[in-house]
């Protein structure tokens, strides 16, 4: 074997890691053989499987077993020898954190599926029974022949990162069988899964020490009759995650121990500390169907959870965010499955939620010791400032993409696009007063136009349009640096080319005057009175509301906007609408070329 730094801590629990696996795959090699010989199944076919698990599947178990053993006696050799190498040179223990070496770790020459770089270890273990079933006519002559498959599998995988300081450790299995009879296949399945993961990372000044678990279990079940297939599956599961992020000066102190800090102790986190912990539930469902060569795919994935964080201001004071969370993902596909051929193309989008609590507490006064020891014991925050309180205020957080895909697979070579529509993320902020300030970015067709946006509102509802800000960001090609050079929109910086950028910069009052362009340029006047000139006009779905001959009404400044600067993918037809809208070129607000 081979070893590298000197992480002692990160070699001894790895060494505990290996010990725990090394228990766990004795007691599943016990387990199978005791039920390989319980089993009352006879034949040719258990015969050969009972000489290959005894003369090839649990020798290799038990060659596993041991390597993990030997590996953990060399960890823990080797931490000692770090251990007492620092003691003489006077250095210490190493503890991995900044200015320490890089954290010891093995490689095993029959360790399967570890990367370059990453070393670790994994096995797999899959056992397959398949035995001939028939319905028999009361007579005892076979009506139906039929075939019963039965499958099982389980795997164990331990590895450990030097380049992110993460072990992760993960275990799995499941069962599955099948009948085919007439033509016709039924299939059920179970499986589940469970990971351990533990990291440490030094980036921009904090070290962060993570962990994380996370546990599974998944049914399934199909049917295909001729050229009718449906399948379905059905999970759910959990997972949890723990989050300590330290100053990297308190991660190099000697002294230091990241185990002590606690969120039930707000003194024990370091100043400019944090801890965070997340738990969610989570259920996933998949549906597939094929008619003929017709096939569609749908998959729904949820969760719900909660939040917290505590972080440590100053000497006395410290900020308490908590709520629930919740997501959605969802993707489908609809296409043609014929049998060298596969083409499928469909729409995927998922978004976060969360409406939390934050308030700023004084632990050093009588009333912030006492709300913070409610919110310990309830999870709950006050919602107004008063003595040890300050800046209470619900925070609502979402986060969300949509994208198309292409999936094309032929004579079992599979190609596929993903294309991301739009991906954006957005904050908004409720005072006691009822005053509210939000603020967010969104990025559409793969990131070549992005939006940033500041908004303020008062507590009677009336928005600061001084205050408020929207900055747009088009990537320019050959046609949309075109439009600019060719008069049909002016930007300042002279003139534009192919890889340049395109800053259009308005608050809340020049976002009001672009909407009301947009309107006059829809209308006409006429015996004293204003019409629509077309409603099939393309600015008059991003405009107006109703049909032509049905009252159409005006659409808010806000949704205007929207839709002129975020309603399409094509940057191209962006700019046309904006350069058509402008006023010999012109739009309110700033607009330029940069890059």
């Amino acid at each position: 074997m081979t070893f590298y730094g000197a992480d002692v801590a990160a070699l001894r629990d790895l060494a505990t890691t290996f010990d725990a696996g090394a228990e766990e795959l004795d007691g599943s090699r016990t387990g199978l053989r005791g039920k390989l010989g319980s089993v009352p199944w006879h034949g040719p076919g258990a015969e050969k499987y009972r000489a290959d698990w005894q003369h090839q599947l649990e020798p290799a178990l038990t060659r596993t077993s041991t390597s993990l053993r030997e590996a953990a006696r060399r960890l823990r050799a080797n931490a000692d020898d770090q251990e007492r190498t620092s003691s003489a040179d006077g250095g210490g223990t190493s503890s991995g954190r900044p200015g320490s070496t890089a954290p010891t770790t093995p490689t095993t020459g029959s360790a399967q599926g570890s990367a370059p770089g990453r070393p670790g270890f994994s096995f797999s273990l899959e056992g397959e029974n398949a035995q001939d079933d028939a319905v028999r006519n009361p007579d005892g002559s076979i009506r139906t022949p039929a075939t019963i498959t039965n499958t099982t599998s389980g795997s164990f995988d331990a590895s450990y990162d030097p380049e992110t300081g993460t072990t992760t450790v993960g275990a799995g299995g499941g069962l599955s069988s099948a009948l085919a009879v007439k033509g016709a296949t039924l299939e059920f399945g179970a499986s589940a899964a469970a990971e351990i993961t533990r990291t440490m990372h030094s980036e921009d000044g904090f070290t962060t020490y993570a962990g994380s678990q996370k546990g599974s279990l998944t049914v399934s079940g199909g049917a295909e009759i001729e050229h009718v297939g449906a399948s379905v599956s059905y999970g759910n599961g959990y997972e949890m995650a723990f989050e300590t992020t330290v100053p990297d000066a308190v991660a190099g102190d000697p002294a230091f121990d990241p185990r002590g800090v606690s969120p039930t102790d707000p003194r024990s986190i370091p100043v400019g500390g944090s801890v965070t912990l997340d738990s969610k539930n989570f259920t996933s469902s998949d549906f597939a169907g094929s008619f003929e060569i017709f096939a569609y795919e749908e998959s729904i994935g949820t969760s719900e959870g909660m939040s917290k964080a505590v972080e440590r201001l100053d000497e006395n004071h410290v900020r308490v965010t908590t709520g629930p969370t919740s997501s959605l993902d969802r993707s489908g596909a609809v296409g043609l499955d014929l049998d060298v051929l596969k083409a499928m193309v469909g729409s995927t989008g998922s978004h976060e939620t969360g409406a939390m609590q934050t308030a700023v507490l004084d632990v050093s006064t009588p009333e912030g010791s006492a709300a913070y020891a409610r919110y310990l014991a309830g999870g709950e925050l006050p919602s107004q400032d008063g003595p040890g309180v300050s800046e209470s205020a619900l925070v609502a957080r979402w986060n969300g993409t949509s994208g198309s895909t292409a999936e094309l697979t032929l004579f079992g070579h599979e190609m596929s696009k993903e294309h991301v529509a739009s991906v954006g993320d957005s904050v908004a902020v409720t005072r006691p007063d009822g005053s509210v300030s939000w603020s967010g970015q969104v990025a559409f067709d793969d990131d070549s136009r992005r939006m940033e946006y500041e908004r303020a509102m008062d507590a009677n509802g009336v928005e600061d349009l001084s205050a408020s800000r929207l900055t747009v960001s088009i990537d320019l090609d050959k046609d949309t640096a075109g439009i600019i050079n060719n008069g049909y929109l002016d930007a300042a910086g002279g003139r534009a080319e192919a890889g340049q950028t395109l800053q259009i910069t308005l608050d809340g009052h020049d976002e009001r005057a672009l909407a009301d362009q947009a309107f006059g340029k829809l209308m006409t006047g006429s015996n004293g009175a204003t019409q629509v000139v077309d409603m099939n006009d393309p600015l008059a779905s991003i405009v107006m509301d109703g049909a032509y001959g049905q009252d159409p009404t005006r659409k808010p400044y806000d949704a205007v906007v929207g839709g002129l600067l975020g309603q399409t993918t094509d940057n191209s037809v962006v700019l046309d609408h904006l350069s058509r809208i402008s006023d010999d070129g012109r739009l309110p607000g700033t607009v330029r070329v940069v890059g």
